[in-house]
């Protein structure tokens, strides 16, 4: 096999692994699944839980203003506006793992964390791990709609931790 053989095979295979696909754990059921990761330093790590049926369930673990579990049930309009939100920005369309070194993510910073947001969509469903230090659009996007969870959910009374 001469060397441009190997290269091609190597980026051929570089390629693949880094497309891999996450298998989603949500049921049909739940429209969104948001779970964010630690970092070096203080970063929330919490799971929030939206079902179609406007539920809602939270459960903050480390560096959050409440831990443990708590619910609360969102209105029709504040289930529609998520589930519009995954449409408009592609979720379904997003690669599944963007983590550092992948394809996609050739830059980027330490000591970030990582968001995993799993959504059922028009009986779809996609599961997309992104580390937050990595340069790319869809980090940007996957922080928006990280943002914009929380700011629907109105769980940032839980996640933020008081000065």
């Amino acid at each position: 096999m001469n060397y441009g053989n190997k290269l091609l095979f190597v980026l051929l295979a570089l390629l693949i692994v880094s497309c891999s696909t996450i298998t989603p754990s949500i049921d049909s059921e739940t429209l969104v699944r948001m779970k964010t990761g630690a970092c070096y330093g203080e970063c929330p790590i919490y799971t929030v839980v939206v079902k179609k049926n406007g539920e809602l369930n939270y459960e903050g673990l480390k560096y959050v203003s409440v831990k443990g579990s708590k619910s609360a049930i969102l209105s029709k309009e504040s289930v529609a506006s998520i589930e519009e939100k995954l449409t408009n920005i592609k979720f379904l369309k997003m690669q599944s793992k963007l983590h550092s070194g992948n394809w996609g993510c050739f830059y980027s910073a330490t000591d970030h964390s990582y968001i995993l947001i799993e959504a059922s969509i028009k009986n779809k469903r996609k599961a997309v791990s992104t580390y937050t230090g990595c340069q790319s659009e869809q980090v940007d996007k996957v922080i928006e709609l990280a943002n914009y969870i929380e700011q629907v959910t109105e769980i940032s009374k839980w996640v933020k931790q008081n000065p």
